[in-house]
């Protein structure tokens, strides 16, 4: 289980998060929504080890994250950013590739189906769509063999029938992972979630 016990983290004297918990288990996919600069994305950063809390801590299955290396962190948490700078010409095959083997999900077939990327996968990333460009980068997170699955606003620039093919997947992965998905349109989606958390 992820659990935030009681943080607080400020920027620039602004405080974002105030004594907050909050919970992600193994089994459940949850959603995190919250009007711009309530702290959503800073929360996946949090998470991460990226930024530290000026108070509280972050735990994962009982270990604070502070504890861990990067590498034992990424065995247990993968994320999927807002938006991902693909800068060099590798093709979607490539992209997908990129984390070690040990790292790396057996088979990313049904992934690479689901995202819509089968007839993708010889193009260069850096001339996709914008949407395109949010699927691989949601595809090269999910490829990491991990116990829970952050994931930024997936969904932003991504049609209907793609919108519904993520959530598809969400579904399937929160059999056997957590899930925490950020996202601003609550209204269209929280039911396919089991729990909502709502920032101010």
């Amino acid at each position: 289980m992820i659990e935030i016990n009681s943080i607080s983290f400020s920027r620039e004297k602004h405080s974002i998060y105030r004594e907050f918990s909050a919970h992600v288990a193994v089994g459940e996919a949850v959603l995190l929504t919250g009007p711009n600069g309530s702290g959503k994305s800073t929360l996946i950063q949090l998470i991460g080890g990226l930024l530290k809390p000026a108070a509280g801590f972050i735990s994962i299955d009982g270990t604070d994250i502070a504890r861990l290396s990067a590498k034992e962190q990424a065995a247990r948490r993968s994320i999927a950013p807002q938006r991902r700078s693909f800068t060099l010409a590798f093709t979607v095959a490539e992209v997908l590739h990129f984390l070690p083997k040990r790292l790396r999900i057996a088979d990313t077939s049904e992934l690479v189906t689901h995202l819509g990327l089968k007839d993708l996968l010889g193009k260069k990333v850096t001339e996709l769509s914008i949407g395109q460009q949010e699927r691989v980068s949601l595809a090269l997170a999910l490829t990491q063999n991990a116990d829970y699955y952050l994931l930024d606003e997936p969904f932003s620039a991504q049609d209907s029938q793609s919108t519904q093919e993520i959530l598809g997947l969400i579904k399937a992965l929160k059999n056997e992972k957590g899930v925490l998905v950020i996202s601003h349109n609550q209204d269209a989606i929280s039911e396919h979630f089991d729990r909502v958390i709502s920032l101010a």
